[in-house]
């Protein structure tokens, strides 16, 4: 008995371990990335090189509890430089809006079977492509919902004469976000392809 606790133990510490470090490339990984502004709206918002797709990698890797803790702190450094106004704008475009990233973890293998594997990139692979890019979009989705509210809410004085602020809400935030995804999706598949040739 003292034997298999003694494993699970270690077990659990290298899990762990392996848990802190990778979080720790990823969030670098993607900060270093969304710094890079491929594209960006005069009142906020940028197309990115895939800033997401660490995030993406580490949440199918690891599940969603830890997936909603990376991208909360991704939140956290992405006010670093951001567009503050006021603290519940924040919740919204930040808090909420980057943490909405931590449901990709649901793509993930239950973990019984992740646990199994220790290379994370290997647990990526095998979730799916499919689910990653079906949880993403959804994850993208609900950000752009915290976005269209915080337009709504606090930019709606920038919407044209005569046009609706949800209308004009929904446009702007959804022109970035959905160009950020067009350039992220096919890069998590070109990496997909890539890890599964390099690890048969």
């Amino acid at each position: 008995m003292t034997g298999n606790s003694t494993t699970r133990t270690m077990s659990t510490n290298r899990e762990m371990i392996l848990t802190i470090v990778t979080g720790g490339i990823v969030l670098a990984l993607s900060f270093v990335l969304s710094n890079i502004k491929l594209f960006e709206l005069p009142n906020g918002g940028t197309v990115t090189p895939a800033s997401i797709l660490p995030v993406v990698v580490f949440a199918m890797a690891f599940g969603p509890g830890w997936g909603f803790v990376v991208a909360l702190i991704l939140s956290v450094l992405q006010l670093i430089g951001g567009y503050l106004v006021t603290p519940f704008q924040i919740l919204l475009d930040y808090t909420l809006g980057y943490t909405a990233y931590g449901l990709i973890g649901f793509a993930a293998q239950p973990a019984s079977e992740r646990l199994r594997i220790r290379n994370p990139l290997k647990r990526f692979l095998n979730a799916g492509i499919i689910k990653a890019v079906l949880f993403t979009i959804a994850a993208y989705l609900v950000r752009w919902f915290c976005s269209v509210l915080s337009g709504v809410i606090f930019y709606a004085e920038y919407a044209p004469e005569g046009m609706n602020p949800w209308i004009y809400s929904m446009t702007y935030n959804g022109s970035f976000l959905a160009l950020d995804l067009a350039v992220l999706i096919p890069i998590m598949i070109v990496l997909y392809v890539v890890l599964k040739r390099a690890y048969k």
